[in-house]
């Protein structure tokens, strides 16, 4: 029979790999957006609509009725977190390039993740974890170089992109203690509405005429709203009540991988020869993750009565 903590590990791992599996298909929706689309006024509209509908869900479920604990200055934090990714990767990619700018900022979550982990909740970085996650970045690297794109270095451009991989490994880390006592739709709900809050300047100085120009934009931010955000974060959400800080960072470069594909089948870009190693390298690290900790689980004595 197997193990329960192992059987809700898997399902947690499962459900933070689909969530990255949602995130990476946002770049080839906002390729289908209209021409004059800004990233940062479409990013602030995925986390509002996905925001509001948590927000929905949260409430059909009851988890509004301790309004106390949504009061709290923590959602500050995750609010400003929200909202420092988004303009930070955006901008960040704006200084040196998708190539780099992707590569440093989603790159470094697990990290900075696996950092945070071990410090503040003490998780124990294990070989598995660091064998995965060694794999995961070097087919990053290559998946990057294999796009055939100039590269382009540019020193505020790193800095922002590691200032957005370090926003949302904090915020994971955050999130990930709150969820364990309260369900999840409200607390991601909670801080996209005060991360929103957060990027309304956003508005004063792109142009946002492109929304309604057209069916096609208004498609565009519907589906990167409710289904690349909204639904991506409600798994998630479920997915960090039994997946690590640490391990949450590395699953979720399935999101550039889920990008590539895309671009290669829809979009019409070519594979090479390094980013078909690069993305097949991010698969096997998935897997590493994804089936950890079954042999030590199966392997480990059954606790003797005198355990509490």
């Amino acid at each position: 029979m197997p193990d329960p903590e192992y059987k809700s590990s898997l399902t947690g791992n499962i459900l933070i790999l689909s969530a990255a599996v949602l995130w990476g298909t946002t770049g080839t929706a906002q390729t289908l957006a209209p021409a004059g689309a800004t990233p940062p006024v479409l990013g602030l509209l995925r986390i509002i609509l996905s925001g509001i509908l948590l927000s929905i869900v949260a409430f059909l479920r009851g988890e509004f009725r301790d309004r106390r604990f949504f009061f709290r200055p923590v959602f500050l934090v995750t609010g400003l977190c929200q909202a420092a990714f988004q303009l930070s990767y955006f901008s960040g990619i704006a200084y040196t390039g998708v190539a780099v700018g992707t590569m440093v900022a989603i790159g470094s979550c697990p990290i900075f993740a696996g950092l945070l982990g071990g410090i503040f909740d003490r998780e124990k970085l294990s070989v598995r974890w660091i064998t995965a996650t060694v794999i995961a970045i070097a087919g990053l690297g290559l998946l990057t170089l294999g796009t055939g794109d100039s590269v382009h270095v540019d020193s505020r451009g790193i800095l922002l992109a590691l200032t957005a991989g370090f926003s949302y490994s904090l915020f994971t880390l955050i999130a990930h203690r709150l969820i364990q006592n309260k369900a999840s739709d409200g607390i991601m709900a909670i801080s996209f509405l005060i991360g929103s809050i957060y990027l309304l300047p956003v508005l004063f100085f792109y142009p946002a005429a492109w929304i309604y120009s057209s069916v096609r934009g208004i498609l565009v931010v519907l589906y990167v709203g409710f289904i690349s955000a909204a639904l991506a974060y409600f798994l998630y959400g479920r997915g960090l009540k039994s997946v690590k800080v640490s391990t949450v960072g590395t699953l979720t470069l399935a999101e550039p991988l889920t990008a590539a594909l895309l671009g290669i089948f829809f979009v019409g870009e070519h594979l090479t020869a390094l980013s078909g190693t690069g993305m097949a390298a991010i698969f096997i690290s998935q897997v590493i993750l994804v089936f950890q900790g079954r042999k030590k689980k199966t392997a480990s004595p059954p606790p003797s009565a005198s355990d509490p």
